[in-house]
């Protein structure tokens, strides 16, 4: 039996979906819900699910044994490029350790050693040609050294007495310095004499003129007085 939903619009906005359920219908009234079957017919359904979780748990170890193996894969991968520069580098050293050795065998072989050691006996002879050389030529330059070494003590000798000589000059040079420095007061003082000379001269001559002027003035009476000669 159903019955109206006497619920207005303004409550089931504000409700919200609380608004939707139905307390007015019993449980009898509902239809009756039937669950399809979970199963495949002719299986078990605990059988299946065992079977399911073995699957799936040997799926999860097969992809971590492939993740493992995929790792080792990549060590393996590296540690042989590592055991190949390894190896190439032992090459490596193996053939320069073959060469060395060929070279050493080289060396001690007679027809080598021979023509090595006509080869120091060439080099040796040459340095004692070169020895000679430079011998004589220190021979030679051996007067002139002492030549220069005698001229050299007489540059220091002639050097000792410019010393003197210059020092001699410099006390000359101080003493005509001073002897200077006198005359030039001696002058001075001359000078300043000259000018007190020209001085009292000048006036010498002016009360001499003075003289004659007063003289002019007074008539000759006699021989004692002779008479100025501008009178005459």
């Amino acid at each position: 039996m159903q019955q109206g939903n006497t619920l207005s619009p303004a409550s089931l906005s504000r409700r919200g979906l609380a608004g939707y359920q139905r307390f007015d219908i019993p449980t009898s009234a509902l239809p009756e819900r039937k669950s399809p079957p979970t199963n495949p017919p002719g299986t078990s359904g605990p059988t299946q699910t065992r079977y399911a979780v073995v699957t799936e748990w040997c799926g999860r170890a097969a992809a971590v044994t492939a993740v493992v193996l995929f790792g080792m894969v990549l060590l393996t991968i590296h540690k042989g490029l590592l055991v190949q520069d390894s190896a190439r580098t032992v090459v490596d050293n193996f053939r320069v350790t073959n060469e060395f050795f060929a070279q050493r065998a080289d060396l001690t072989a007679p027809a080598t050693a021979r023509r090595q050691l006509d080869e120091l006996n060439g080099v040796l002879a040459q340095l004692n040609s070169a020895a000679a050389t430079d011998v004589d030529h220190l021979a030679a330059l051996l007067p002139n050294a002492q030549a220069l070494v005698a001229a050299g003590q007489g540059d220091t000798q002639i050097a000792g007495q410019l010393e003197s000589v210059a020092t001699t000059l410099q006390g000359s040079a101080a003493s005509l310095h001073q002897v200077s420095a006198d005359a030039n007061i001696t002058v001075s003082t001359v000078n300043d004499e000259l000018t007190r000379a020209l001085d009292l001269t000048t006036q010498l001559n002016s009360e001499l003129t003075r003289t004659a002027n007063k003289l002019a003035l007074v008539p000759a009476s006699d021989a004692f007085i002779p008479a100025p000669e501008g009178n005459r």
